[in-house]
């Protein structure tokens, strides 16, 4: 091998490390204030009468609960009897007590799907 008469020179060289921080900064936004329209009085005559209608669905939706919570079903499968009839005067009738145990339990489901969804819809 020969040998260079270049000597190798190394120069170490102290790394700089500069940490720049900006400040934060807050703005704030003033929003222009938002004018709320009035109701005209035939609209507020209008909310009046959506609110009782959705005041009357929900009383009524409550009372069939109440009513169907109070029904008792015959331990003999003959004291009950549940009676389906459509508007073309066609008629189902049962009186087996866990067909009619299985339809009051989803009517009452029903019907408290029915009046959580009539709550929401009551605002004030």
């Amino acid at each position: 091998m020969s040998k260079s008469n270049v000597a190798e020179k190394f120069v170490v060289v102290p790394e700089v490390v500069a940490e720049v921080s900006a400040p934060a900064v807050m703005t704030i936004v003033k929003g222009e204030p938002v004018e709320v329209r009035k109701l005209t009085l035939d609209e507020k005559i209008q909310k009046v009468e959506d609110l009782s209608l959705m005041i009357d669905r929900w009383r009524t939706l409550s009372d069939s609960r109440r009513k169907l919570q109070t029904f008792q079903i015959g331990a003999d499968s003959l004291s009950s009897t549940i009676l389906l009839k459509d508007g073309a005067g066609n008629e189902f009738r049962t009186s087996n007590s866990t067909v009619i145990t299985s339809v009051i339990d989803e009517m009452k489901r029903t019907l408290d799907v029915k009046v959580r969804e009539v709550e929401e819809l009551i605002k004030l």
